[in-house]
């Protein structure tokens, strides 16, 4: 295993209700989409010889979280009612390189990180997509339209 990799096993996503309540989402299978291109913008002049671009500001992603739905659970009933409400909440992902230390809420109600390797971003619920398929057990997934920057909480650099 390549130095300073780090497992997905253990990573965990959390997201704060009403800004009190810190719930878990309940058996997340993945998360893709933190990215989010910079628009383009033209400055192109008339007598340019090809087209010139600046970047402008970043458009974020969806974030994709496949599910195994959990209906008894209180978080997926909770992303359920955040679906209708379209309420836009702060969102965790923690991964696996750091204890169990707990992911708490700061002055304005957003988690705070327990560090070190974290992503911290605001996002509404965009769809919660309930899959009933034959022979296998129901899924769901989580679409998140997030709204703002990503703010990232990285363990010191020790490697080059």
């Amino acid at each position: 295993m390549t130095t300073g990799t780090i497992a997905t096993k253990g990573t965990r996503l959390y997201f704060a209700v009403d800004g009190s309540e810190i719930l878990k989402v309940a058996c997340a299978t993945g998360i893709q989409g933190l990215g989010g291109p910079g628009t383009q913008i033209n400055q192109t002049c008339l007598d340019s010889e090809e087209m010139e671009y600046f970047k402008g500001m970043k458009d974020p992603a969806q974030v994709t979280v496949p599910v195994n739905f959990i209906p008894r659970s209180a978080a997926h009933q909770a992303l359920q009612d955040l679906d209708e409400s379209g309420d836009i909440v702060s969102w965790m992902i923690v991964l696996s390189d750091q204890d169990d230390a707990p992911v708490t809420l700061d002055s304005d109600g957003a988690l705070a990180s327990p560090g070190p390797t974290t992503v911290e971003f605001k996002a509404y619920v965009a769809d919660f997509e309930i899959d009933i398929q034959t022979n296998e057990i129901v899924r769901a997934t989580l679409n998140l339209q997030r709204s703002g920057p990503k703010n990232w909480n990285f363990p010191a650099a020790d490697l080059a």
